[in-house]
């Protein structure tokens, strides 16, 4: 018997019950640094209502992906990635082990374009 993945961002984050440092949001959209960043900026964008991942049909909402998009945009912006040496954004879609809630990583300079690694949950 196998057990569902438990949904960290709805039960969790979204709800007040962990303590993020908010960088962007709107009311589909939170953008928070990671707690266990992998690189100087690390933050996480997750849509405030539940979508299971990016093959969930709800992902296709067009004003959620504009709030996603912005989301990118103002992290880029306010944490400084704007420098010329790039940055990653990262969709886990469908990847054993991650959390069953759509989300993007945007990841400054200092981690790979192979993370994460074996293992990772998030």
């Amino acid at each position: 018997m196998s057990m569902a993945r438990r949904d960290w961002y709805c039960e969790d984050v979204l709800t007040g019950g962990l303590d993020v440092r908010r960088v962007f949001e709107d009311d589909l959209v939170l953008a928070f640094h990671h707690p266990r960043p992998v690189a100087e900026v690390h933050v996480v964008v997750v849509p405030k209502s539940h979508v299971s991942g990016l093959m969930d049909e709800a992902a296709l909402d067009g004003d959620l992906l504009t709030s996603m998009v912005r989301a990118v945009q103002q992290t880029a912006t306010s944490t400084g990635l704007l420098d010329g040496r790039g940055f990653y954004v990262r969709a886990n879609a469908a990847a054993p082990g991650v959390t069953p809630h759509m989300h993007w990583h945007v990841i400054g300079p200092g981690a790979g374009a192979d993370w994460p690694e074996t293992g990772s949950k998030i």
